[in-house]
């Protein structure tokens, strides 16, 4: 795929470098507005079973909805985003995601939501997410050009982590206003500002050369070639155990309720404040993130992280834990883009779909595997002993993949050996 901004506009150069190119800046928008009614959906949803079922494991059980259909499609959808026009693929995934929020809301609104329900519309979503991810991290490189690919990462990493600022407390004051139902109207409504903003890009696709091989060949081309890079095989088993063992909406939302009682509108701040967090950290990796030492970046964060989500397990207070969830948002939101940063540069485009598609599936595939252990865990050890134990490990595992795979923590951007072309 190609852009005619990216390759004919003069480089521009700054902290906000991608927005100068106006497919990014269009596509960066619709995406903006897209994510805070995303957050303000999840909130709704976790906080509209929790209320259903009184359960952690019900609640949790969800994630089970979530990672099903994740799992075993994040193994080909990749493969789609190589094969077939990004943009198009987009396109179908908005129109049936903003769908399917439109029913729920109106089934909530009515007042016949039931707990099943939710759990199916979590499936189906979680189906339809799994080709939007891959085709949607595909895109960056062919908005901008590779010189300001980690600003475009950056930049990224603010919209979806920032977006948590607004979105949990919209979440929140939808829930006390209007009911959950409100906020699954708006998530609809914002799925509708990314389509059109997607046919407003002058993005269109390179004509494709006939393909020999067959889907599923060339989908274990794509693991062959993960596989045989330590860095990106690193990175992966990295997200995947932050993925699982990290914060997630079962416990957050039961620490919330039943920890601190703070109510709906408390768990919306709590949000925000990882939200808060993200910006700031945003800010930073737009400050840093054209330093070519990305490696050491994202080690030091991760461990950080894993360090104060433990710390928020012990939070004796409203106040010290909204700190400590900024402190969270901060360390999680670099931690993210420079590992988003370090996978763009290192991957040839011919591969990013798959790429990109495997470490979807540690992320959004394994992660609703970690709402599942902490509605398993909080019953059984408590909620703050379950939050603890997953800072601890995480901080573990980033200690023991950068003894293991040093590439990560040399890694530098600048350095020919890890261009994308040299693969």
């Amino acid at each position: 795929m190609t852009t005619d901004s990216a390759e004919t506009s003069p480089p521009p150069i700054g902290k906000l470098a991608a927005l100068g190119y106006r497919d990014f800046r269009i596509f960066w928008s619709g995406q903006l507005i897209s994510n805070i009614g995303t957050w303000m959906q999840m909130t709704a949803t976790s906080w509209l079973l929790y209320q259903l079922t009184g359960s952690a494991v019900l609640l949790g059980l969800n994630g089970i909805f979530r990672a099903i259909p994740a799992l075993s499609l994040g193994l080909i959808s990749g493969t789609f985003a190589d094969r077939y026009d990004r943009r198009a693929m987009l396109l179908w995934t908005q129109v049936t995601l903003g769908s399917l929020s439109l029913a729920v809301g109106l089934l909530d609104g009515f007042g016949h939501i039931q707990p099943w329900h939710i759990y199916t519309f979590t499936f189906i979503s979680s189906a339809v997410a799994s080709f939007d991810g891959p085709a949607r991290q595909a895109m960056f490189p062919a908005l901008v050009p590779r010189s300001a690919l980690p600003n475009a990462v950056a930049l990224n990493s603010l919209l979806w982590k920032g977006s948590a600022l607004i979105g949990p407390s919209l979440g929140g004051v939808a829930i006390s206003l209007m009911g959950t139902a409100g906020a699954f109207y708006a998530n609809a409504l914002s799925f509708l500002v990314v389509v059109v903003t997607l046919t407003m890009l002058r993005v269109t696709a390179k004509a494709e050369p006939k393909r020999e091989r067959q889907f599923m060949a060339e989908t274990q081309e794509g693991f062959k070639y993960i596989i045989a890079r330590p860095i990106i095989l690193g990175l992966t088993v990295m997200e995947g155990v932050g993925s699982i063992f990290g914060l997630d909406h079962t416990m957050l939302t039961v620490f919330a309720s039943d920890v601190l009682r703070v109510g709906a509108h408390g768990f919306g701040l709590l949000q925000s404040a990882r939200g808060l967090g993200a910006v700031i950290g945003s800010g930073t990796f737009l400050a840093i993130g054209q330093k070519p030492y990305q490696g050491k970046i994202l080690i030091v964060t991760a461990v950080l992280y894993g360090i104060f989500f433990a710390l928020f397990g012990l939070a004796p207070t409203f106040t010290i834990a909204l700190a400590l969830m900024t402190l969270i948002g901060i360390t999680d939101t670099v931690w993210g883009a420079a590992r988003g940063t370090i996978m763009q540069m290192i991957t040839p485009d011919k591969f990013r779909g798959r790429v990109m598609g495997v470490f979807q599936l540690s992320n959004r595939g394994l992660h609703p595997i970690g709402q599942v252990e902490s509605g398993f865990l909080i019953p059984l050890i408590g909620v703050r002993e379950t939050t603890i134990l997953g800072g601890l490990l995480v901080t573990l595992v980033t200690i023991l993949t950068a003894w293991k795979v040093p590439a990560i923590l040399k890694f530098r951007w600048d350095d020919e050996r890890y261009k994308a072309s040299k693969d």
